[in-house]
C-alpha cells in the first residue's frame, strides 16, 4: 500500500505538532519541570499520560496477538489493569506523601529509601534491563506495523519515529512527556471511537459475531486479569506519575479515571484484533493488528490509522526513554556520586542519556527484530521485583530477604533461557519464585533475631 499525499500530510502535521509541543514545553521551564514536571500535574494530564503510556506500539502488537490467539478472553488484560489502578491507589497516596518529602524521581528511589544501597542498585539494574527491552519492543513493534500498513520500509518508519521522540524529549523533558501524552491520547481516543463507529455503522453483522462472549476461556481470563493487576506494581512510569501529581486528589481521581479509560481503549483495540481473528485466519499473531486495521479501516482513512499508530508508539516510547534516562542519572550517577548533584546537573545528565538511549534503541531495533523473546524475558524479569515492592508497604522486610528475592527471580529467568523453556506460563512464574524466597528468608531472619534477643 502506498501513502497518498493527503495521508502523508496528516503524518507530517502530527509529527510537527509533537515537536512543537516539546519546544513549547521547554520555554521558561525550571530544572524540576524538566525532571518531574514541577510535581504539579493536574487531573486531565495525569489520566492522559497514564493511559497513553500504557497503550504503546508493543502493547498493541502483543495484545492484538493475544486476541487473535485466544479471542475475546484477552480483553481481561485491560480489566485487570483497571483493577490494578484501583488497587494501587492506597500505595500511590503513601508514595506521593513520602516522595514529596524525599524528592523521589524513580521507582528505585523507593528501594534506596526503604533498604540499603545494594538493594536499590539491584532494583535499578533490573528495571534498566526491563525498560530497555520495552523500548526495543516499542521501536520494533511500531515500526513493523507502520511498514506493514503504509508501504514504508521498516528502516524509514523506525528512523522517523525515533527522531521525532528524541527532539521533543530533549527539548522539554518530563513536561514534554506529559503534554505530548495529553495530545497523543486525545488523538488515540478520537480515532479509536471512529473505529468503533465504522464497525457498528457499516458492519453490524460483523460486530454481533465479534463480541460473542460465550467464547471466553475462564482459565485464560483469570490469567489475563492477574497479569493486568500485577503489572502496575512494577511499572516505573506509573510511580513517576504519582510523584509528579499536584496533590492527593489528582492521584486518587486520576487512577480511577485511568481505570475507566484504559478499559474503553482496550475495548477498541480488541475490535481490531478480533476482526483479524475472525476474518484473516492463518496469519502470524504478531501481524493481527495490521491485518485487523486493513479489514476495518477504509483506504480513505489510512492516514488516520497511521496517525493512531504514531501516537501509540510515541506515547509509550517517550515515557520509556525518560524512565531510562532519569534512572541512569539519579539511580547510578547521582546516588553514588561523592558530591551532592544539583537539579541542574541532573537535568543535563538526563538530556545526555535521552539521546544515548534513543540511539541505542534505534540501533538495536535496526539489527534485532524479533519481539516475542524480548517480551517474555522482560516480563519475567520485571515480575521479580513485585513481591518485595508490594510487601515493603505492609511489612518491615530484612535487607537479605529482599536481595534473595531479587536474585532468585533473576537466576530463575536465566535458567529458563539456558534450558530453552522461556514460555509465557513459566516466565511469569518468576513472581512465585521471588515470593517464596522473600518469605523463606524473612522467616529465617526473624527466627535468627529472636534467638539473638534471647541470648
Amino acid at each position: 500500500m502506498k501513502l497518498s499525499l493527503f495521508n502523508l500530510s496528516m503524518l507530517i502535521v502530527y509529527a510537527l505538532v509533537c515537536v512543537g509541543i516539546g519546544i513549547w514545553s521547554s520555554r521558561g521551564s525550571k530544572d524540576d519541570d524538566f525532571l518531574i514536571a514541577g510535581r504539579k500535574i493536574k487531573l486531565f494530564g495525569f489520566i492522559s499520560t497514564v493511559v497513553a503510556s500504557y497503550i504503546g506500539g508493543a502493547a498493541i502488537v502483543a495484545y492484538s496477538a493475544y486476541v487473535y490467539k485466544f479471542g475475546i478472553s484477552a480483553i481481561a488484560v485491560f480489566v485487570g489493569t483497571a483493577a490494578g489502578f484501583l488497587l494501587f491507589i492506597p500505595y500511590a497516596l503513601k508514595l506521593r506523601k513520602i516522595s514529596s518529602q524525599k524528592k523521589f524521581l524513580t521507582l528505585s528511589d523507593w528501594f534506596y529509601f526503604k533498604y540499603n544501597d545494594k538493594i536499590g542498585l539491584v532494583s535499578a539494574l533490573i528495571l534498566l534491563v526491563v525498560y530497555f527491552g520495552m523500548l526495543l519492543n516499542q521501536f520494533i513493534a511500531g515500526s513493523s506495523i507502520l511498514a506493514h500498513i503504509s508501504g514504508m520500509n521498516y528502516d524509514t518508519a523506525l528512523l522517523i519515529s525515533s527522531s521525532i521522540i528524541v527532539i521533543y524529549l530533549f527539548a522539554g523533558g518530563f513536561r514534554s512527556v506529559v503534554r505530548t501524552d495529553i495530545f497523543q491520547y486525545m488523538i488515540l481516543f478520537v480515532l479509536f471511537i471512529l473505529l468503533g463507529y465504522l464497525l457498528l455503522k457499516d458492519n453490524s453483522s460483523m460486530s454481533m459475531e465479534l463480541f460473542n462472549f460465550s467464547d471466553m476461556d475462564p482459565g485464560m481470563t483469570v490469567v489475563f486479569i492477574a497479569f493486568g493487576i500485577l503489572i502496575i506494581f512494577q511499572s516505573a512510569e506509573y510511580w513517576q506519575r504519582v510523584y509528579a501529581a499536584k496533590n492527593d486528589k489528582v492521584v486518587k481521581r486520576g487512577l480511577i479515571g485511568s481505570a475507566f479509560f484504559v478499559v474503553i481503549t482496550g475495548f477498541a483495540i480488541t475490535i481490531v484484533g478480533l476482526a483479524a481473528h475472525h476474518y484473516v485466519p492463518g496469519i502470524e499473531p504478531r501481524n493481527a493488528f495490521a491485518e485487523g486495521m486493513t479489514v476495518l479501516v477504509p483506504p480513505r482513512f489510512l492516514g488516520a490509522g497511521l496517525v493512531l499508530l504514531f501516537a501509540a508508539i510515541m506515547s509509550s516510547a517517550d515515557t520509556i526513554i525518560f524512565v531510562l534516562a532519569s534512572s541512569m542519572a539519579k539511580d547510578y550517577i547521582a546516588h553514588f556520586s561523592k558530591k551532592e548533584v544539583s537539579q541542574h546537573n541532573l537535568k543535563i545528565q538526563t538530556k545526555i542519556f535521552i539521546v544515548l538511549f534513543s540511539v541505542l534503541g534505534f540501533l538495536m531495533a535496526y539489527f534485532f527484530r524479533d519481539i516475542i523473546a524480548v517480551i517474555l524475558f522482560i516480563t519475567g524479569l520485571g515480575f521479580t521485583i513485585i513481591p518485595a515492592a508490594i510487601a515493603s508497604f505492609h511489612f518491615k522486610l530484612s535487607d537479605r530477604a529482599v536481595m534473595a528475592s531479587f536474585i532468585a527471580g533473576i537466576v530463575y529467568i536465566l535458567i529458563l533461557i539456558l534450558a530453552d523453556k522461556l514460555i509465557p506460563e513459566l516466565s511469569i512464574a518468576s513472581i512465585i519464585v521471588a515470593s517464596l524466597f522473600l518469605v523463606f528468608f524473612q522467616l529465617l531472619d526473624r527466627k535468627k533475631l529472636k534467638l539473638q534477643s534471647k541470648t
